[in-house]
């Protein structure tokens, strides 16, 4: 008797492992918002396993249809989703999110006459509300009087998207390319009343090439016309005598590459001590027309603590001069590099600057 229970133990327990699992997508919870579109329910088999059949129970509707890539669903608005049966695949997509979807929507798989069951539970929310178009506001660098930016110095713009429901998507583009990267803050949104505003940060040291180029803060919605509203910022620089002879060449004048950029460092000493102030000049000379430089850490790139480009001319070309102001090193730069690559339609040049901080 008791070798009997012990294999009847044992096979159950095969059978408990052997039990496949419905994976859902989404897994367990579904917050949807009423009027929502196009919006996926998927039940599988890990594995692809082929499936007898598909039964699915949607919130709202009265009773339970096969769900196939093969059968017009029963109820308009309603239509299949997944990869069928012979992949162990099966879903719906509902159309549109309406208040009776609130509730708990089930699928039945069966594989080789055994079912197995999988549930996604389905919460409606009040219906969108698209919220105002974005706004971009400039927190520094720019005369506002007439739009215009100090070339070499940060851009800092902040794009806000208020009171939507839900919150917006933001996305950011300089001149038609999506920009992404260390130039975007993280998105900070704020919910209240059931409604919410995005707002996210976009930083760039303005170069010459950024001259008459546009960035654009785009806000998502599916409340929005074509499912965004945009707003766009033109970049322009500051007429100067430095900028003009960067931005205005001559086209007679011929191209003359510069020499490779120099370093001059403020102090003779060899290595630092952790919390010194570093001051770093870039020189670059012979060029026509004159460089630009850019600055890195390694290959971090530096906006802050950089002097205005200082710009003059002799026989031999222009002379560009540019500063890196008291920058305080840490213990963590040691065996850093500090990078001035000095730019010309010839070519790129640079200079490193390898940090021994104690």
């Amino acid at each position: 008797m008791r070798k009997f229970c012990a294999i009847l133990v044992a096979l159950q327990a095969v059978a408990v492992c052997s039990a496949l699992n419905v994976v859902t997508v989404p897994n367990g919870n579904l917050v949807a918002i009423e009027g929502d579109r196009n919006v996926n329910l998927l039940c599988k088999i890990p594995g692809g396993q082929a499936i007898d059949f598909c039964i699915v129970k949607v919130p709202g509707v009265r009773a339970p249809f096969a769900s196939s890539d093969r059968l017009p669903a029963p109820v308009a608005g309603i239509s299949f989703y997944g990869e069928g049966w012979s992949k162990g695949s099966c879903g719906v997509t509902l159309a549109t999110i309406k208040p009776e979807h609130d509730g708990t929507f089930e699928c039945t798989l069966s594989v080789k006459g055994q079912s197995y069951k999988g549930s996604i539970e389905i919460m409606v929310q009040g219906e969108a509300v698209a919220p105002e178009p974005p706004v971009i506001e400039i927190s520094s660098n720019v005369d506002g009087s007439n739009g215009e930016f100090d070339y070499g110095k940060p851009l800092i713009a902040r794009c806000i998207s208020r009171q939507g429901w839900p919150g917006a998507r933001l996305s950011w583009y300089l001149d038609g390319a999506k920009v992404a990267g260390d130039q975007l803050g993280a998105a900070f949104s704020e919910t209240k009343d059931r409604r919410t505003t995005v707002q996210q940060f976009f930083r760039k040291a303005v170069a010459v090439e950024d001259n008459r180029k546009q960035l654009v803060c785009r806000a998502e919605h599916p409340k929005y016309p074509q499912g965004y509203v945009e707003v766009a910022l033109p970049i322009k620089l500051r007429k100067s005598s430095n900028s003009d002879n960067e931005i205005k060449v001559d086209s007679k004048v011929s191209k003359v590459q510069p020499s490779a950029p120099r370093l001059i460092v403020s102090s003779d000493i060899s290595s630092f001590k952790a919390g010194s102030t570093l001051v770093v000049e870039c020189i670059s000379e012979g060029g026509q027309p004159a460089a630009s430089f850019l600055w890195f850490m390694d290959d971090q790139l530096i906006y802050e603590g950089l002097s205005t480009p200082f710009l003059t001319k002799d026989s031999r070309g222009s002379i560009t001069v540019q500063q890196v102001l008291q920058r305080t090193l840490t213990a963590s730069d040691n065996g850093k590099a500090l990078i001035c690559k000095a730019r010309h339609p010839s070519g790129v040049q640079e200079t490193r600057l390898r940090l021994a901080v104690n």
